[in-house]
């Protein structure tokens, strides 16, 4: 792996982490003791609980899986269960079967396009996706343009698609692609009108405050920063993850009710966090241990979804398949990055499928 290799796999993920300053000791410990916390504006629409069927679909599959068959795992360990969490339902059923009338379509996050070219999300479990006969795509939106930028593209890819009548169309986003499909959601009303289901995994739905510490550095610093398989754009990523611009955002829109929304939340305890993003796991620990590595688990939760569940995963993990992709870098800075994705994205399509088709 040569020297400009690793600039660009981790000068984009680095960079919101340099101007955070210094770490302060945690105001609580880290605790599953709690119930459900999301964090919204006035008015918005109450999120509903769907933790119990997926946990349920999740480990249905997780258990089938020939390559999950290691014994010493235990298959709870991958979803968190807070306080809160209903039973598992009376009267359970299988996950329905796989519906590859399902077009789906994933949005990377925060400087994706610049590693896209290493790493995407997702990438290993689309592949799996396929082989069961689904259309799965991404849409790689600029990496270090605003959301506003961003669902323009994204409202061209869906203009563009060809759609079959019977075909629903679900967008997944992970971290700022889950903001970016929620701005083409409002911004581009008639393109729309397409989509039945969007998934968001640990999306930055709120923003995140390490986000409000680094964007005006790094909108200074972003106009000499020259990384390869990635335009600089509007230079406006960062400040879309402020989280007075989510929050405010929020307040003066809602979203299309013609849609489905669904939320998978990330967050696990320090000694689990790539070291990569220790330091930010570091600066978020004092606002609460709940966090990913980027984002605060109370952020992560559009208003009106269904919450699927709680990974046991950082930011990357959860999404992206570093340890397949690059290998020699699961010693060293990406040393906690396994996670069963492949099974992650088929549970959350399987869900999506069963609401769609029993609302």
């Amino acid at each position: 792996m040569n020297k400009k290799h690793l600039l660009n796999l981790f000068l984009p993920a680095v960079v919101p982490l340099v101007f955070t300053g210094c770490t302060r000791p945690a105001l609580q410990p880290y605790s599953l003791d709690t119930p459900v916390q999301i964090l919204s504006v006035v008015g918005a629409e109450p999120v509903k609980d769907g933790r119990a069927r997926f946990r349920e679909i999740f480990c249905g599959l997780l258990a089938n899986d020939p390559n999950q068959q290691d014994q010493t795992v235990n298959r709870e360990d991958y979803l968190l269960r807070l306080g809160d969490e209903p039973p598992k339902d009376e009267g359970s059923r299988p996950a329905a079967a796989d519906n590859p009338r399902l077009r789906i379509l994933v949005v990377p996050g925060l400087f994706g396009e610049c590693i896209a070219a290493t790493v995407r999300p997702f990438e290993i479990a689309m592949a799996h996706l396929r082989s069961l006969g689904y259309k799965v795509d991404d849409i790689i939106v600029n990496g270090r343009s605003s959301s506003d930028h961003n669902a323009d593209q994204i409202a061209a890819a869906i203009s563009a698609l060809d759609l079959d009548e019977d075909e629903r169309l679900v967008l997944i986003g992970h971290s700022k692609g889950a903001v970016d499909i929620l701005h083409f959601l409002v911004n581009h009303p008639e393109s729309a009108r397409r989509v039945s289901a969007v998934v968001s995994v640990a999306g930055a739905i709120n923003g995140s405050p390490i986000a409000a510490i680094a964007a005006d550095a790094y909108e200074m610093l972003g106009v000499f920063v020259d990384i390869d398989q990635c335009e600089k754009g509007d230079n406006g990523a960062l400040t879309s993850l402020k989280r007075s611009v989510r929050l405010n955002w929020h307040a003066a829109n809602r979203l299309p009710d013609f849609v489905k929304y669904f939320s998978l939340v990330a967050f696990t305890q320090r000694d689990r966090v790539n070291t990569i993003l220790v330091s930010g796991y570091d600066q978020l620990n004092v606002i609460d241990p709940k966090n990913d590595g980027l984002l605060l688990f109370s952020d992560q939760v559009i208003p009106g979804a269904r919450l699927l569940g709680y990974a046991n995963a950082d930011h990357w993990a959860v999404a992206l398949p570093f340890e397949q992709k690059e290998p020699v870098l699961t010693k060293t800075l990406l040393d906690h990055n396994n996670f069963p994705r492949t099974i992650l994205l088929q549970a959350m399509v399987q869900y999506v499928s069963e609401t769609l088709l029993n609302p």
